[in-house]
């Protein structure tokens, strides 16, 4: 992560909010555009059986009213370029939090400063995990994750934990690693009553960046629309 640094977090209404951190930079927004063709389509994202966690019981209709409804997706640089398609004016407020180099546990201590108490989160998705998986430490990577769960079992939303996605190039180590820990994610959002979102071999050829890890044009706009789609599926 860079040093000095901040981070924004952009919503989908007319006025921008900046609060200061200590590490992430800035979070970049993009306009809306259309899904690009890939000449195949596209089926929706699915959630396995893995059923998000709701919001505790005890709230009133009437609290919850009262509050600012704000639907959170928060995750490191994959994230990059997918606002567009989750950030629209015609819904609900829902924000794109990116935190370029980001490992779980930036995240956790990330969220303490994104979720504010005196707001309403229908839901929260939450994609990280490919810059921890360079260390092929899965054993870490499990932990890491297991703190973040306490984190967010304290918000009363719909907590959705996205598949880290494949990278190409990285040699047969990180490839294992990831299949790994992606198959113990799904257990453990079962065991914990979170959703787990899986992209499954999403990454067909063109959809990756010249680094072979971050997302190409065509592979953002895939990936925002899969994100995308799961939240309005959600909140219907």
């Amino acid at each position: 992560m860079a040093q000095g640094g901040h981070w924004q977090q952009v919503s989908s209404g007319s006025r921008q909010c900046s609060t200061p951190a200590p590490n992430p930079p800035a979070v970049v927004i993009g306009n809306r555009y259309a899904l690009l063709d890939t000449g195949k389509k596209e089926s929706p994202p699915t959630v396995k059986e893995e059923k998000p966690r709701t919001p505790k019981a005890g709230r009133s209709a009437a609290t919850t009213a009262n509050r600012k409804r704000r639907v959170v997706v928060v995750g490191d640089s994959l994230l990059r370029g997918t606002e567009a398609p989750i950030c629209r004016p015609d819904i609900s407020p829902q924000e794109v939090c990116c935190l370029p180099g980001a490992r779980i546990r930036d995240v956790t201590e990330a969220l303490s400063r994104i979720i504010q108490p005196s707001d309403y989160y229908p839901m929260l998705l939450i994609y990280v995990g490919t810059n921890d998986t360079a260390r092929c430490d899965t054993e870490q990577i499990k932990s890491d994750y297991r703190a973040l769960g306490v984190r967010v079992k304290g918000f009363g939303a719909q907590v959705v934990f996205s598949s880290i996605l494949p990278v190409k190039g990285r040699g047969l180590g990180r490839d294992r690693c990831i299949m790994e820990v992606n198959a113990w994610l799904r257990r453990w959002c079962r065991q914990e009553g979170f959703g787990f979102l899986d992209h499954g071999m999403l990454l067909q050829e063109g959809l990756l960046g010249r680094d072979d890890v971050h997302l190409s044009r065509r592979g953002k706009t895939l990936f925002g629309h899969r994100l995308a789609n799961l939240v309005r599926r959600a909140l219907n």
